[in-house]
């Protein structure tokens, strides 16, 4: 990478990470900001790379930070900085990459914070990351160790012994998964002939075809997503479609449905026959679903901006899906910035928001419908205890069994419901539910 490149992929998620600090995804900022400046577009997997890697060591690179700025009130501006800066320096190889990367960073740097920079930059080399201060609790080792917060920990401990806890905890990435798309493929699940070229970057996964692992670089496939051929899908998102049996010719409410990938993995199962009413609260995000439908040939949804816990939707559904807001457990890989914010509070406030979009969703459930329920999360409080608890206020509904073949039955008794788990089946961290009305 070129000085200018440098300069140019530390600017970029520089700014990505104050964007972040206030609340954005890591891929919506990148995304955002390499819109609006043309200039940064060519940098964007490199800076992406860098701010996933920034937000997932942030507790030891914190820990640097204040170490070489004890006395520094870190504010929202100086601390995405001082954060880049330390992970940068902490990869360095040698000293001409050393100097090279602090040219990049005082190129960015407002020359108010230039002063503090100089004191980290000649602090960080120096200090040791990893040291474990010998007052430290196992479950405070084993978070400054795999980089998560010590809550989190005790409660993988609790959730899975503590050799499982630690599988969990230190699985750093997973696969990722590409589907043909029958809609744009003339109904056919194999290989586009014209892709075939790159069948050296695949692996098949046997149990379901069309879904591959893929071992290459997305942007080799670039062509044929422009064309709707592929969908990039998470094995366990795909998996919570397959698991409600979405048929021909059904009536489905997709409910939390943006950016668009299990609306456009229903119509694939319903070959496009039937009506798919797809629910989300944000404009921007509908936008989104909107262009992934399109491009992936989905005819039979309709889009509504709309609270999923109110809402403004009338007549009954075969299928109900609720991919509700969640803590985001599951994907603490791909979208680090979450396990900062988790907490004891966070984890009752989404559990009761998703009991709130079970309730609202259960008058339109057809006479014999479903609802498949499912999270990114593996706690137990957003999963077996919000289905557990809808279960003993709708009397109507019983758990079906699914995917029996896949992951992991449920915990507290919840046997038929699926779990999946990163360091076991190479996908999210994903909890799946099915519940039927019945007479």
């Amino acid at each position: 990478m070129s000085g200018a490149d440098l300069s140019s992929t530390v600017k970029l998620a520089y700014r990505a990470l104050r964007l972040v600090a206030k609340g954005a995804s890591e891929r919506s900022a990148i995304q955002q900001l390499a819109t609006s400046d043309p200039n940064l577009a060519n940098v964007k997997h490199e800076s992406l790379d860098l701010v996933l890697t920034t937000l997932r060591n942030q507790d030891v690179l914190d820990r640097i930070v204040q170490d070489a700025l004890p006395n520094e009130i870190l504010a929202a501006k100086t601390l995405p900085l001082f954060r880049l800066a330390t992970q940068l320096l902490m990869k360095a190889h040698g000293k001409d990459d050393v100097r090279r990367k602090e040219r990049g960073l005082r190129n960015v740097t407002p020359v108010e914070y230039l002063p503090r920079l100089e004191i980290l930059l000649g602090s960080v080399l120096g200090h040791d990351p990893y040291r474990i201060p010998s007052t430290a609790t196992d479950a405070e080792r084993v978070a400054l160790e795999t980089h998560h917060p010590a809550l989190w920990v005790e409660y993988c401990f609790r959730l899975l012994g503590r050799s499982e806890a630690i599988k969990l905890l230190s699985t750093d990435s997973r696969p990722r998964y590409i589907r043909v798309n029958p809609l744009m493929n003339r109904g056919r699940t194999t290989l586009p002939a014209q892709a075939k070229r790159l069948a050296g970057k695949l692996t098949r996964v046997p149990s379901d075809p069309g879904v591959y692992l893929l071992n290459g670089s997305p942007s080799e496939f670039s062509a044929f997503f422009s064309q709707g051929l592929f969908q990039m899908q998470d094995f366990a998102s795909y998996l919570a479609v397959k698991a409600g049996g979405p048929e021909p010719g059904e009536t489905v409410l997709d409910l939390c449905a943006a950016p668009g990938a299990k609306t456009a993995t229903l119509a694939q199962f319903m070959k496009n026959r039937g009506k798919i009413v797809s629910v989300d609260y944000s404009q921007s995000r509908m936008e989104a679903w909107k262009r992934e439908t399109s491009r992936l040939g989905v005819k039979i949804a309709e889009p509504v901006i709309g609270d999923a816990a109110r809402l403004a939707v009338h007549g009954t559904f075969d299928l109900i899906i609720i991919d509700p807001p969640c803590t985001g457990t599951g994907v603490f890989d791909m979208n680090p910035r979450m396990k900062w914010h988790l907490s004891p509070k966070s984890l009752e406030r989404y559990a009761s928001l998703q009991q709130q979009f079970m309730d609202a969703a259960t008058p339109l459930v057809a006479e014999e419908g479903r609802i498949l329920y499912c999270t990114c999360s593996i706690a137990v409080e957003e999963n077996e205890q919000v289905v557990s608890t809808f279960l003993k206020s709708h009397a109507d509904f019983e758990i079906c069994p699914i995917l029996g073949e896949y992951g992991s039955p449920g915990l507290k008794g919840l046997t038929d419901c699926r779990r999946l788990f990163p360091h076991r089946d190479r996908t999210a961290g994903y909890f799946i539910s099915l519940m039927q009305r019945t007479n």
